[in-house]
């Protein structure tokens, strides 16, 4: 799997060489499940739609990531920066946030069912009720 990933970006930057870059930012881990991505760079990612049930996305930089209508059940977003993500109607059932920061992050109509939000930032999310969350909301939308 990992060689194909490294291919098709291989043959994208051959194609498109004014979107491709040298740096390893771009760079990801992926297991061959497809689960693991500890401290990856997913900025603006598009999982909607997606079951990425169990994933590990804990240390993450998930800014703008789309997960409309994913199962997340179980996932760890431990300590990952997902600012401005959409969750809309996803699954997030027992899926853990601690420490990460949701700050503008959209989770409304989400199923979040034992999720574990400790310490996690909340400031202006918009809430599963489609509440938006006030100013210094930590841990819970206030």
């Amino acid at each position: 799997m990992n060689k194909v990933l490294i291919f098709v970006f291989t043959l994208v930057c051959i194609t498109f060489g004014s979107f491709c870059l040298a740096d390893d930012e771009y760079k990801m881990s992926v297991s061959t499940s497809g689960r693991n991505y500890v401290g990856a760079d997913l900025e603006g990612h598009d999982f909607s739609g997606q079951n990425l049930s169990g994933a590990n996305f804990s240390g993450a930089d998930m800014d703008e990531v789309n997960f409309t209508n994913a199962n997340l059940t179980g996932a760890n977003f431990e300590g990952a920066d997902i600012e401005n993500a959409n969750f809309l109607n996803a699954n997030l059932t027992n899926a853990n946030f601690t420490n990460a920061d949701l700050e503008e992050a959209n989770l409304k109509g989400a199923n979040i069912k034992g999720t574990v939000f400790k310490n996690t930032e909340l400031e202006y999310a918009v809430w599963i009720d489609g509440k938006t969350c006030g100013a210094g909301s930590v841990g819970s939308c206030w």
